[in-house]
């Protein structure tokens, strides 16, 4: 190596001294410069491959982004295999994404397509024989096997639930029929309507076909009002969409997981035997309102449901008045005002899915008195506190944690 001699440049600057390199000593510092660019590019690629690999356990399933289903509207956990976490994820995203498309589809009652036989499909076409799809069809055996009118409280929900959006408590006047002597009237001859089948109801007619029919008097009062939604399923859609769902994932073959929604609907498909939990809520207790965690370790359908919401998720079922007053999502059909018979309750089945189970909560929980008596009737296991005491209906679940001051009250025996 030859070093130049100092040169001090006139400019007043410090003298640079210039190094020239000897052509073996620049291959040596390329190849150094290109063993660590490799080392680089190697330990980058690793880190991608472990970011992007799934690891085996609980991981919650999303399904893909922009899909226009109602995956927003619940959660999907499910236990991955050790071995092949990444597939088994990449499988459950799709199915899942394909299937809340479907549902958002299958139960709108107002995304119109004319190849479609949706809910949509019965409100824009009356009095008319149509093919429904086979999901829907199934749900509206339910309900009409049920006894139900909540489906036909639609143009009701429709201007009722605006309520939930408003800001200011000055806006809600409008919409609350508790407060609002006008609305209230209005209401009630919704109600009127929707509880006689002589003017609204469905007729099922076998082979996924059925017919909206809605008697004269009816659709002029619709047309002088506006109303062009007859028929939703309100408050109960998630249950019916998370049955779908439910059944679309076990009968892939994927049994290791749950679904939840906002609204306090759940399945667990879970077959191995692991123990999980439920809270059993109580708006006496205050705090988080916790009462008691109870302990399951089988696949059940369950339902939690509130006068209140107790979750951030929930917000839209509800409004909060500055004097504590609340008004949920929750209508009564035989008069059009809304009403719970309780602050809390939780419904479970082995047996039943969460349409059937919210079909069957809707005949004690919308209300004003909730009784043991009405529960037991009701051929599904519950859970509900009055005054500190914790009534439960199953005894094959147990309760590891129970708030200061709560008595437990639990079966001995499984209703038949």
């Amino acid at each position: 190596m030859k070093k130049n001699g100092n040169k001090q440049a006139s400019s007043g600057l410090p003298a640079v001294e210039t190094i020239t390199l000897q052509d073996g000593k620049r291959w040596g510092t390329w190849i150094l410069v290109a063993l660590l660019l490799a080392a680089g590019l190697f330990f980058l690629g690793r880190g991608v491959m472990l970011a992007l690999t799934r690891q085996g356990g609980w991981t919650e399933i999303q399904a893909r982004t922009g899909s226009p289903g109602c995956a927003g509207e619940f959660e999907f956990w499910y236990c991955l295999d050790q071995k092949n976490g990444n597939a088994e994820y990449r499988a459950l995203s799709t199915l899942y994404t394909e299937a809340c498309e479907r549902a958002a589809a299958v139960y709108s009652s107002s995304a119109e397509d004319p190849e479609l036989g949706n809910l949509a499909a019965l409100n824009r076409q009356p009095n008319q024989e149509l093919s429904l799809e086979p999901e829907l069809y199934r749900a509206l055996e339910e309900i009409r096997d049920s006894g139900s009118r909540v489906i036909y409280l639609a143009p009701l929900y429709e201007y009722y639930t605006c309520l939930f959006f408003c800001e200011r408590e000055e806006e809600t006047l409008e919409y609350d029929p508790l407060r609002n002597p006008l609305t209230a009237e209005e209401f009630g001859r919704i109600a009127a309507f929707a509880s006689d089948p002589g003017q609204i109801d469905i007729e099922l007619l076998g082979e996924n076909r059925a017919k909206l029919r809605i008697s004269r008097a009816y659709l002029d009062f619709a047309a002088e009002n506006g109303y062009r939604v007859f028929v939703d399923l309100a408050w109960m859609k998630n249950a019916f969409i998370l049955d779908d769902l439910a059944g679309t994932v076990r009968d892939s073959g994927f049994r290791n997981g749950y679904l939840q929604s906002a609204e306090g609907f759940g399945c667990n498909l879970c077959e191995s035997g692991e123990s999980f939990s439920l809270n059993v809520f109580d708006r006496a207790c205050g705090g988080d309102c916790v009462a008691a965690q109870m302990r399951y370790t089988r696949p059940l359908c369950f339902l939690s449901l509130h006068s209140y919401t107790n979750s951030p998720r929930a917000n839209d079922l509800y409004f909060e008045f500055s004097d504590g007053q609340v008004r949920s999502i929750y209508v009564d059909p035989a008069d059009g005002m809304p009403k719970t018979a309780a602050d809390d309750l939780l419904l479970w089945s082995d047996t039943l899915g969460c349409g059937e189970l919210a079909l069957r909560a809707g005949a004690v929980f919308v209300g004003t008195e909730l009784t043991q008596e009405a529960l037991d009737r009701l051929d599904c296991h519950y859970a509900f506190s009055e005054e500190k005491t914790l009534f439960c209906s199953d005894p094959e679940v147990s309760f590891p944690l129970l708030a200061e001051g709560y008595a437990l009250r639990q079966a001995e025996r499984s209703p038949a």
